[in-house]
């Protein structure tokens, strides 16, 4: 009988071969890299020095500049907060909270509800950037009791650009912030916080003539500022108006203006002459142009008007307007003084 055990040594050492080359392809598929997002040394942060005020929030949108040799999306981080002097700022990363819109803000919102439907509080870092867009936002929160503003060297960071094909690093950017200002127009110096003066004036003064002269009045003053000792919940902003005397003026005088629509407000009622509105802070919400607010949006605009007959009957329109922002919350009054003469509301004869 023939032996058969070299035939199936053979077909045995086939088989390892097989084994062992289907192996080998395998194992150098395995090695044969993916395809790799490609990172340019060119793409840059354009802003590298900001200057945002503490206590708004602030946008700086479109400051990355991306050329065609880098893969998107491109991942963006903030690392390595510091002081001017390289001291770690945890300040600058600390979480807190902060309202985020959740809705669409139309200018068209009939109440408070409405318009807090559409916001949530969230803790967000008081520097970030946004991870895929590269946009950098520092959020209404923090104060110059803690936070370094101007003139300080303020603080450093460094932004992570990434994606699958590397990373690459900016480096040093700059960030002085200012000290915080509640409002605008503001005379106070937003580096100082000394005030440059005491009042402000209106917009556009038309029309407006003394009840004893008879002439244009032109010395009119406007104070903003806070009522502390009212320590109601909720926020309200007030309207007055002071006459030359320091009595006041019965805001019903003005009784050409929209009361029901003078600032997105609510609820608004008149006591001891004063209007009163209950109101959702910053004052306008958002940089967005509505009904209540000037041309381009950011500031609210307040337009206090009344109409008479002036000399040889002819009706004289007259109106007080002041485009104003108030960004932090509380019980605001904002107050109207005609310094120089008290205005004339009747008809002339």
């Amino acid at each position: 009988m023939k032996r058969k055990e070299p035939y199936y040594s053979m077909v045995r050492g086939l088989s390892v071969i097989t084994l062992s080359v289907l192996s080998f392809f395998s194992s150098c598929t395995d090695l044969i890299p993916d395809d790799l997002d490609a990172l340019g040394d060119d793409v840059m942060i354009t802003t590298t020095e900001f200057s945002p005020y503490l206590g708004r929030k602030t946008s700086y949108e479109n400051v990355v500049s991306v050329s065609n040799k880098s893969t998107l999306p491109l991942n963006f981080k903030i690392l390595g907060a510091r002081t001017a002097e390289g001291v770690l700022a945890p300040e600058i990363m600390e979480k807190y909270p902060v309202k985020i819109w959740t809705g669409t803000y139309t200018g068209k919102e009939t109440s408070l509800e409405e318009i807090e439907g559409k916001r949530k509080v969230e803790y967000r870092s008081l520097l970030e950037i946004q991870e895929k867009s590269g946009d950098i936002v520092f959020w209404d929160a923090g104060d110059a009791s803690f936070i370094k503003t101007l003139p300080s060297e303020g603080y450093l960071f460094d932004v992570e650009i990434a994606n699958t094909g590397g990373r690459r690093y900016v480096r040093n950017l700059i960030l002085k912030p200012r000290r915080e200002r509640d409002y605008e127009p503001s005379q106070y110096d937003d580096i100082l916080g000394i005030a440059k003066n005491s009042y402000l004036r209106p917009s556009i003064l038309y029309n407006v003539f003394g009840e004893k002269t008879g002439m244009p009045t032109s010395d009119v003053r406007i104070f903003i500022f806070e009522n502390t000792e009212n320590t109601s919940p909720g926020n309200t902003l007030t309207i007055s108006a002071l006459d030359s005397l320091g009595q006041a003026i019965d805001m019903r005088k003005f009784k050409d203006s929209e009361f029901g629509h003078l600032v997105h407000g609510f609820n608004h009622r008149f006591e001891n002459g004063k209007v009163i509105y209950d109101v959702a802070y910053p004052m306008p919400l958002i940089n967005y142009p509505t009904r209540y607010t000037n041309p381009s949006g950011d500031k609210a605009r307040l337009n206090l008007k009344y109409n008479r007959l002036g000399k040889g009957g002819f009706l004289r329109e007259a109106f007080v307007m002041f485009d104003f922002a108030i960004f932090r919350e509380g019980h605001w009054e904002l107050q109207i003084r005609f310094n120089g003469e008290t205005p004339n509301f009747e008809n002339e004869q």
